[in-house]
C-alpha cells in the first residue's frame, strides 16, 4: 500500500526488476531484531499482520531515503524510522522547494505512517522510536 502524505510518500518495499530496495537497505543500521529483514520478509509480516513496513521516498523518486516500520506484535504498537545513509544528506529535488535531508524523509514518512495507523487501522496508542 502506498500512502501520499505531501513532500514525502511510502511505499512497500521492492527487490523486482523495476525497482531493488536490498542495496538501500544494506546501507541502514538496523537494530539486532530487524538483522535478517528483507523485502521477501516484509511482504510475508504483511501478510501475518505482525509488522509493517514501507520505503520512504521523495514526491519525485522512487529511490528509499528511510525505512518505516509499525511494528503491532506488542502494545502500544510502535512506530520506527531509519535513514539509508548519512541523515543529514540533502535530497536532490527541485531548488524551488525548501531543501529536506534523509532525517527529514525518515520523520515525514513516520508521520505519514502514524496517521494512517490511526485512521485506518484504528491504533490509538502507538509509540514512536524516533
Amino acid at each position: 500500500m502506498e500512502i501520499n502524505g505531501g513532500r514525502f510518500y511510502v511505499r512497500p518495499l521492492h527487490d523486482d526488476d523495476r525497482i531493488d530496495d536490498r542495496p538501500a537497505l544494506s546501507q541502514i543500521p538496523l537494530p539486532e531484531h530487524l538483522q535478517d529483514f528483507s523485502p521477501e520478509l516484509s511482504r510475508k509480516q504483511w501478510e501475518e499482520d505482525t509488522r509493517y513496513t514501507w520505503a520512504a521516498c521523495e514526491q519525485t523518486s522512487v529511490d528509499m531515503v528511510a525505512l518505516v516500520v509499525l511494528d503491532l506484535e506488542h502494545t502500544p504498537a510502535t512506530i520506527s524510522a531509519y535513514c539509508v545513509g548519512d541523515p543529514d544528506r540533502v535530497l536532490p529535488n527541485d531548488p524551488v522547494l525548501v531543501r529536506k535531508t534523509v532525517a527529514d524523509g525518515a520523520k515525514e514518512g513516520a508521520a505519514t505512517v502514524e496517521r494512517w495507523a490511526k485512521g485506518y487501522l484504528g491504533i490509538e496508542q502507538i509509540t514512536s522510536n524516533l
